[in-house]
């Protein structure tokens, strides 16, 4: 049974390398999707609900967009997250990438400029 999509962010597929820094040290992941408000993130560590970790992801050469995230939810091997603080540099990078995303070009779809983002309430 398909369920409807709740969210109000687009998703962004992707396969992007990341880290995940906590106090248990930095562990490599892979990013599965993307949007404004968070990230779906493929990891073989094991985290709770509730938790909140620091991502950092090279989203351009050079360019690392960090952030902290709360996980939201956990699957076997995937955990779903949203982003609760970022500063607004990293805002205006995540924003860009999520812009000029080859998926979106497709669907012709509008994602909020960094400008446009807020982090401050939950979708």
């Amino acid at each position: 049974m398909n369920r409807p999509e709740r969210r109000k962010e687009q998703r962004v597929p992707l396969s992007r390398r990341a880290q995940l820094i906590s106090d248990a040290g930095i562990r490599q992941c892979l990013l599965q999707n993307i949007s404004s408000k968070g990230f779906l993130i493929l990891t073989n560590e094991r985290y709770t609900s509730g938790e909140v970790l620091e991502l950092a992801c090279e989203l351009y050469p050079q360019q690392v967009m960090s952030c902290k995230i709360e996980v939201r939810h956990v699957d076997d091997t995937c955990i779903g997250t949203l982003i609760v603080d970022i500063s607004p540099q990293a805002a205006l990078l995540l924003g860009r990438f999520l812009q000029e995303h080859p998926s979106q070009k497709l669907k012709g779809g509008r994602q909020p400029a960094g400008d446009d983002l807020d982090f401050t309430k939950d979708s």
